[in-house]
């Protein structure tokens, strides 16, 4: 009885034993993990410096670069339409026929009438010939000679008229048909092939078709009166469209307006950007950025940035030591990825760029990538 009553204290000591160890592994496991929880995981980043270029942004439409409306400068039926909307002309090709035929019979009518008259007069010169040596021979009479020298002189100025004459037919007869005065494409078709310009239609100035070059467009940018003294001849303009995301063309300032406008105090600023596959097309709205200088610059990830509530002040956390550092900085320009640095870092600096919502300075971190 003695025996088992040791063995049972024995047993129990034993267990008192094994339960106060297992608690202080257990304890020593808690330890570990809160150790471990102190290091927070964050991803980094390095300041970089870069060079930084100086931008003025404005909206503005797409134009084309030149635009030509065609008016008739005669009257008649449009015989010959040779163009519909979209189609591409070439400086000098053929557009339309107008009251070609009539003005065809006018001009072959003065044109037969003149040479009728230079045949007669060929003759009549022949004759004055003739009866110039019959009169110094005595054979007719003064009378004679000068009758056949008034009638030369009359088919003379017969001539002279018929001339002139023809020469309007000619140039009536060439307006009767219309080129193209520049190379680009029909934007606009005002009237049909069967149609009739009357006088009254002219002086409404009905226009035939018109004309747009888009080789090269244009755009007009309103930039503020406090940055305008920035801008001058021949800088780049980078310039962004809503229809292709992922370009951006190039272009120059081609030219500074002289006048602001009075109701959003701003001057328009032509931009130039050369368009030779045709596919920047007018009434596109686009954004451009006039490149006015250029300077080096600290600039840290967007990420790496955090502002105060309800106000103008940024702070991010930099890296020291394996911990981690709130720093205040002065922001400048802020891009799609990037914030430039004015104020607060310095190059080569280390700042987190995750997890910044449970940072603080003094908190233990734990690098587990840097990017670039």
């Amino acid at each position: 009885m003695k025996k088992i009553t040791i063995f049972i204290i024995g047993l129990i000591v034993i267990l008192i034993i094994f339960a106060t160890q297992l608690q202080r592994n257990r304890n020593k496991e808690k330890t570990k993990k809160i150790f471990y929880e102190e290091d927070i995981p964050v991803e980094v980043a390095k300041v970089q410096e870069i060079i930084l270029k100086d931008e003025i942004e404005s909206l503005g439409e797409i134009e084309p670069y030149q635009k030509v409306v065609i008016y008739s400068e005669v009257s008649g039926l449009i015989e010959k339409l040779n163009v519909k909307e979209g189609d591409y002309v070439k400086k000098g090709d053929f557009i339309a026929q107008i009251d070609y035929r009539k003005r065809k019979i006018e001009y072959e009518n003065v044109e037969n009438q003149l040479k009728a008259a230079m045949i007669n007069l060929e003759n009549i010169k022949k004759d004055y010939e003739r009866f110039t040596n019959l009169f110094k021979e005595g054979v007719i009479s003064e009378k004679k000679l000068d009758d056949i020298k008034t009638q030369y002189e009359v088919v003379s100025h017969q001539i002279e008229a018929l001339k002139k004459q023809f020469e309007i037919a000619k140039i009536r007869l060439n307006e009767a048909f219309i080129y193209s005065p520049i190379n680009g494409f029909i934007a606009e078709k005002f009237v049909d092939e069967g149609e009739f310009i009357t006088e009254s239609s002219m002086m409404r100035s009905v226009p035939i078709v018109s004309i747009i070059d888009i080789s090269k467009v244009k755009i007009n940018l309103p930039v503020s009166t406090e940055d305008i003294g920035k801008v001058k001849k021949d800088q780049s303009v980078l310039v962004e469209t809503d229809s292709y995301h992922d370009k951006v063309f190039y272009g120059k300032v081609s030219r500074i307006y002289p006048f602001v406008d009075e109701k959003t105090r701003t001057v328009n600023v032509e931009i130039i950007l050369e368009n030779n596959s045709f596919i920047i097309k007018p009434g596109m709205y686009c954004k451009g950025k006039i490149i006015t200088g250029e300077r080096k610059s600290l600039i840290v990830p967007l990420d790496a940035i955090m502002k105060l509530p309800g106000s103008g002040n940024y702070y991010c956390f930099r890296v020291k030591d394996n911990f981690a550092e709130k720093v205040y900085i002065k922001v400048g320009k802020i891009g799609e990825s990037y914030a430039e640095v004015k104020e607060g870092l310095n190059k080569d600096d280390i700042v987190i760029v995750t997890s910044q919502g449970i940072l603080d300075t003094g908190k233990k971190i734990k690098i587990i990538e840097e990017k670039t």
